[in-house]
């Protein structure tokens, strides 16, 4: 079995709020068809239809206000039509995908993932179908409600289901030494191991908008599964067929974050 992450930033533009790109989706929904072999659950991000929305009503820092309710319910309704394209666009290329409303699967409290239904996961992943879930804003025990991310998710999913494979979507070609996106002097690091971990964590910085901490945010998800052995993988899908080479087994740029002792 394997987890997919679509990253939000992959699929939509981040600067313009609810553009999806379809023609990445379209094509990203090919190769996972033709990539993958067995079982699936995929995650896929919010972007530009969930973090401008939840940046404009400060969602990720809890029930505030009473104002902040339209915020949260329009974020659902962002979301929920975001999951409905990604969904449509797999089983349109013949993946058995089901939507998964995320709110309706975790609760957190203090934005940690407190209860979960995985009767229900494990119940669609058991008849053959694709479990696809998103980053949302789900009901917190502590805050009211939070953000919880899509790496959160996937941190969660892989304790409980022990994937074999972890691979992470991007529109980068994985971490770098500085933003590849700002900055021409960016070194992608190749592999993130528990000798050079913290180096690299001091590298990066929480992204501007993005309410789930971007690639720091990432990191630090990726390394607590790490720490349980588990490997993962971040790959540009921007590149044609490097999503499928890396299902398929083969080697492709990007970074792996090795299994290890990291604290």
């Amino acid at each position: 079995m394997i987890i997919v992450k679509l990253g939000g930033s992959l699929l939509t533009s981040k600067n313009n709020e609810f553009s999806l790109r379809r023609d990445v989706l379209r094509r990203v929904a090919r190769e996972l068809k033709e990539g993958i072999d067995g079982s699936a659950i995929i995650v896929h991000g919010g972007g530009s239809f969930g973090h401008p929305l939840a940046e404009k009503y400060s969602l990720h820092e809890g029930f505030k206000s009473r104002n902040q309710i339209e915020g949260f319910v329009l974020t659902r309704l962002a979301m929920q039509s975001f999951n409905s394209e990604v969904v449509a666009s797999l089983v349109e290329v013949g993946l058995p995908a089901i939507s998964l409303a995320t709110s309706s699967i975790f609760i957190t409290e203090n934005k940690y993932i407190n209860s979960y239904s995985r009767n229900i996961v494990e119940g669609f992943l058991r008849l053959g179908t694709f479990p696809v879930l998103y980053g949302d804003v789900v009901l917190d025990r502590a805050m009211g409600f939070c953000i919880l991310s899509g790496d959160r998710i996937i941190s969660k999913l892989t304790q409980e289901f022990k994937p074999d494979r972890i691979i992470l979507a991007t529109d980068v070609d994985g971490i770098f030494t500085a933003s590849p996106k700002l900055s021409s002097n960016a070194e992608l690091i190749e592999e993130i191991n528990p000798e050079n971990y913290r180096e690299i964590l001091s590298l990066l910085t929480p992204e501007k908008g993005d309410v789930t901490g971007g690639m720091l945010g990432k990191l630090e998800e990726l390394v607590s599964m790490a720490n349980l052995g588990y490997e993962s993988i971040i790959v540009n899908a921007l590149s044609e067929g490097r999503l499928k080479k890396v299902l398929l087994g083969e080697k492709v740029k990007g970074s792996v974050i090795r299994g290890g002792n990291y604290y």
